[in-house]
């Protein structure tokens, strides 16, 4: 190729005169050239006469030109002309000035994380519009990305892109060609250039982003075969490990974009630029360039339910219903004024208004306030507080008690919530600050008798350290509270550990919580159910989701949301005798994924606490990880096996499970009994995926 391009310049194509050789590869040679009609100058991309004899190979770069033109976007190089000239067939672009991050990052070594930030966002939004016309690239590369002198990112080069036709069987070595770069090729892709789509360009950026950093891809060494190899087998390494300053919420973006399966990445480019955003703007980071207007995401995805499980049509619909509700903007956005409220916010009561309180910067009026404390101390039951800043404000913990509340973002915003300090909690406090029993744990929120609804809003909590002697919980319900949290962001960060000589080892039922709910007094009976709903959101820290340790009743629905990183998604203990009523709960859980550490759910009985604890779960379209090995369910305690057989029922429809062969493990007081998948299958409606 190099020799083709050095002996075709100063040849004239049509009006395009080559001025000089650039670079070439399988799908031809590229000159800068001077377009004369015009007089400016271009980028014109030669397919040798040689090739043009080959259909397959004229019918790929006939399909970069359909590709390409399709595409308008700043960050994508623009296609100009296609045509031929005495045999020579020639496509012409835009002719762009600067250094392929390749070589950028190989003179001047790794980005900042500001940078690759940066370029994420660029990119991503780029690739955001090529997916809503239908283009995929294929070939997301280092190389195939110029960086213009002004720091811009462009991406170039869709000989290997695909428009609406699907690839022949002979697609992946046409030519003698393999289609995309073993560096950075997605899993799918390798198996079959026809799997190939947006999410496969996903993948690719998530090996370059990582390339951005690291100034290697994920899997350098080794041969071709052993790179297809690990891209199909082995988790990629942890870019906090090689880069100590890249903050974990930035790295855990680059994980999810280097899934092995398709459906556990970003499904749109949409979504990755909205989370690379909120990162920029938790770290205080600008980008160089406009803030790219985020899409709407689409909306929950339906699945077929079996016919033994007729109920869950119906639920299924109202909990589409209420999502739709939920994300509809309400009117009347006055700042000082009651609002009219639509029908998709009223209140339980059937009145039709509420106060509206924004939260800013600058508050300008009666109805204005600098923080949220200050607005949630004077809203009334029922009221809206918008948040109306981006960024992360802290604030202190609060106590609702009688009272429905909705914090939501502001429309345009991305502002987060970060809970300095924590309310003391008690097992027998009706307040939550009980001066006279000892202190269990501290909470951020503590909701007795109230509703509160987040939407589009992200909180954050520090943990105390693992050696603490309190643990801590983001919410705590009591008394039949509802907690809702759609369009958002739930994380837990831990704090640094003290001497490993003065940890306190805990039973895993005192770890940090996301939400603990307790009865209205202890030993009462709660008449009520507790009701959490989780939609659209990711739950992230190393905690249990649900804590219970009373007499309760929760039922949860829990839909196309994310739960990472988690030690459990319940732990719960058996209630006293006197109490009568076990701890029951019952959770929906549509289209979602669940990664646990120790076990999605650890139920336990002891002399004290006899009631068995009862669980009751409805997965559907879900995925559910325990990396360490553990059991899916654990239960343990006093009971004898046949009881710990009755408090469970799990029911499936299209679910995967990974990272451990035990369904669920039974240690009573006889002995330990593990249950395989292939034996609970007997027992639910179950079916596995990939011999998982």
């Amino acid at each position: 190729m190099a020799e083709l391009g050095r002996s075709m310049e100063g040849r004239a194509l049509g009006p395009y005169r080559l001025l000089e050789f650039v670079g070439g590869g399988g799908m031809g040679v590229v000159f800068r050239a001077l377009d004369s009609t015009l007089d400016r100058i271009v980028a014109v991309k030669v397919l040798s006469r040689q090739q043009s004899s080959d259909q397959e190979m004229l019918k790929r770069f006939r399909n970069e030109a359909q590709s390409a033109a399709r595409l308008d976007h700043e960050n994508i190089g623009r296609v100009h002309a296609v045509g031929s000239d005495d045999g020579w067939h020639y496509i012409v672009f835009e002719y762009i000035e600067g250094t392929n991050l390749r070589d950028v990052i190989a003179r001047s070594g790794p980005f900042d994380l500001s940078r690759t930030i940066d370029v994420t966002v660029q990119l991503a939004d780029a690739l955001e519009h090529a997916s809503q016309r239908d283009v995929v690239h294929r070939d997301i590369k280092p190389s195939n990305i110029i960086i213009t002198p002004t720091g811009r990112a462009r991406i170039v080069d869709m000989g290997l892109a695909r428009l609406h036709q699907v690839a022949d069987d002979n697609d992946l070595t046409a030519s003698g060609m393999t289609l995309g770069t073993f560096d950075y090729i997605s899993p799918e892709q390798a198996r079959d250039p026809r799997e190939a789509d947006v999410r496969s360009d996903l993948y690719s950026l998530g090996c370059t982003i990582f390339f951005m950093l690291a100034g290697r891809p994920p899997f350098a060494d080794g041969t071709m075969v052993q790179k297809l190899l690990q891209h199909q087998q082995d988790e990629p390494p942890a870019i906090e490990t090689l880069r100590p300053d890249i903050p974990r919420q930035f790295g855990e973006i680059i994980r999810r974009l280097m899934r092995k399966d398709p459906r556990e990445r970003y499904q749109r480019p949409a979504e990755l630029v909205a989370d690379v955003l909120e990162c920029a703007d938790d770290l205080g980071i600008e980008l160089s360039g406009p803030r790219p207007t985020v899409a709407p995401l689409p909306g929950p995805q339906r699945y077929r339910v079996r016919n033994h499980l007729p109920w869950l049509v119906p639920v299924a619909l109202f909990a589409a219903t209420v999502f739709m509700l939920r994300i509809w903007p309400p009117g009347g956005d006055s700042g000082d004024e009651k609002s009219t409220v639509p029908s998709s916010t009223l209140l339980s009561d059937g009145s039709a208004s509420y106060g509206l309180w924004r939260v800013m910067d600058t508050p300008e009026s009666d109805m204005q306030k600098a923080s949220l404390a200050e607005a949630i101390q004077s809203a009334s039951d029922g009221d809206h507080i918008e948040l109306a800043y981006s960024g992360v404000h802290d604030e202190p913990p609060f106590v609702l008690v009688g009272k429905r509340l909705t914090i939501r973002a502001a429309e345009g915003w991305r502002p987060g919530i970060r809970f300095t300090g924590g309310l003391p909690v008690t097992t027998d406090s009706s307040s939550g600050q009980s001066p006279d029993a000892p202190t269990v744990r501290e909470a951020a929120c503590f909701l007795d008798s109230s509703v509160l609804r987040l939407d589009g809003v992200f909180v954050l909590v520090t943990t105390p350290p693992r050696g603490a002697t309190k643990a801590t919980s983001l919410f705590v319900l009591k008394g039949a509270s509802r907690l809702e949290c759609s369009n958002g962001r739930l994380q837990m960060l831990r704090g640094f550990d003290v001497g490993s000589g003065d940890s306190i080892l805990r039973d895993g039922f005192e770890e940090d919580a996301f939400v603990e709910v307790m009865t209205s007094a202890d030993g009462e009976k709660q008449t009520e159910a507790s009701e959490i709903r989780i939609v659209a959101s990711t739950v992230e820290g190393e905690a249990n989701f649900l804590e219970v340790s009373s007499a309760v009743t929760i039922d949860i629905a829990w839909s196309n949301s994310t739960l990472t990183d988690a030690l459990r998604f319940a732990a719960v203990k058996g209630s006293e005798s006197g109490a009568g009523v076990e701890p029951e709960i019952k959770a929906r859980l549509s289209g979602s994924q669940f990664e646990c550490n120790e076990a999605f759910a650890s139920l336990r009985d002891s002399v004290s606490g006899p009631l068995l604890p009862v669980l009751v779960i409805v997965a559907e379209a879900s995925r559910f990880r325990i990396p360490n090995g553990g059991a899916l369910l654990e239960q343990s305690g006093v009971s004898d096996p046949e009881a710990y057989r009755a408090a469970i029922d799990w029911f499936d429809r299209g679910s995967q499970y990974q990272g451990s062969p035990i369904f669920r493990r039974i240690d009573g007081a006889a002995e330990r009994i593990e249950i395989d998948y292939a034996s609970a299958a007997q027992d639910m409606d179950y079916r596995a995926a990939g011999g998982e």
